[in-house]
C-alpha cells in the first residue's frame, strides 16, 4: 500500500481471518495499526507482536465484544486516547449464523444486528468527520455473499444475511455523505473463504465439497480479499466509492 504520510488504520476483527490478512498486508507500509477483537485476545497479541518483530510496525491492541453497548462505547473512547483520529477504518468483526426461519430466534436477529450494524453504524459516526478531512480516508466494509444467494448447498443465513445487506447500507450512506471530499466508502463481499480458525460453519469435509463445485476449484483466501483490501486503502483506490466489489472464486456466476 502507498502512503503520503502514516495512516492510523482501525480493523475490527483482526485476530484471525480475513482482519489478520488485512494487517499483516498493512504492517509494512508505515501505518498505525488498531486491531480490534471479541474475544480472541491471546491471538491477537500474538499477531501484533509478530507484526511488530517482523515489520516494525506501530500496533495497537484492543478486545471489546459487540454485543455490549457500553463495551462499543468504550471501545471506541479507548481508541480516541490512544489513536487521536482515525483515517481509514475497516469493518470485518462478524459471524456466520447458520440457520433459516424456522431456526431464527429474536436472540440470534438481536446479537447479528448488534455485531454487525449497530457496531459499526456506531463506528463510522464516531470516525467520519476524522474520515471525511483525511488526504486519504478510507471505509472498508466485509460483506459476504449469504445476503446473494443461498449457496451451493442450499444454506441459509437469515440472521447474518439481514446483517450484512444492513451494513452494506449503512457503507453506502457513508459513501453518499462523503462524497464531496476525498473520503471514499466501499463494501467487499467475499464468497467462500478459508477459515484459520476450529470455529466455522461447515465441517472439513463440506469445505472440500463446497471448493470442488467452485469453477476455480478454490476457496477464497484471506489474504486474496486482504489485497483488495490494501487496493482501496490506497491512493491507486481513491476513484472508487459507493461499490460492492465481489470477490467469490465464480461463485455469483453458478
Amino acid at each position: 500500500m502507498d502512503n503520503c504520510k502514516h495512516p492510523h488504520i482501525l480493523i475490527t476483527g483482526a485476530a484471525s481471518g480475513i482482519g489478520a490478512a488485512c494487517a499483516k498486508q498493512l504492517a509494512g507500509c508505515g501505518c498505525n495499526l488498531f486491531l480490534h477483537t471479541g474475544t480472541q485476545t491471546e491471538k491477537l497479541h500474538k499477531l501484533a507482536n509478530e507484526l511488530r518483530e517482523e515489520n516494525n510496525a506501530t500496533v495497537f491492541c484492543f478486545t471489546y465484544d459487540f454485543w455490549n453497548e457500553n463495551s462499543v462505547a468504550n471501545f471506541i473512547n479507548h481508541v480516541i486516547e490512544d489513536a487521536g483520529y482515525i483515517d481509514q477504518l475497516v469493518i470485518n468483526a462478524g459471524y456466520a449464523d447458520k440457520g433459516d426461519f424456522e431456526t431464527l430466534t429474536a436472540k440470534k436477529l438481536n446479537d447479528a444486528l448488534a455485531v454487525m450494524v449497530e457496531a459499526p453504524a456506531k463506528l463510522i459516526r464516531a470516525f467520519i468527520a476524522d474520515i471525511k478531512k483525511s488526504e486519504q480516508g478510507r471505509i472498508v466494509s466485509i460483506s459476504s455473499f449469504v445476503n446473494k444467494t443461498s449457496g451451493l448447498n442450499d444454506t441459509f443465513f437469515t440472521a447474518t444475511a439481514t446483517a450484512k445487506s444492513a451494513l452494506e447500507g449503512l457503507t453506502l450512506q457513508a459513501a453518499r455523505q462523503l462524497r464531496l471530499s476525498p473520503a471514499t466508502a466501499n463494501i467487499i463481499s467475499p464468497g467462500y473463504t478459508r477459515k484459520d480458525k476450529k470455529e466455522s460453519a461447515f465441517s472439513e469435509k463440506q469445505w472440500e465439497q463446497l471448493a470442488s463445485q467452485l469453477p476455480s476449484g478454490k476457496l477464497v483466501e484471506p489474504y486474496e480479499v486482504a489485497s483488495l483490501v490494501s487496493y482501496l486503502l490506497s491512493k491507486n483506490g481513491a476513484m472508487i466509492t459507493g461499490q460492492n466489489i465481489i470477490i467469490d472464486n465464480g461463485l455469483s456466476l453458478k
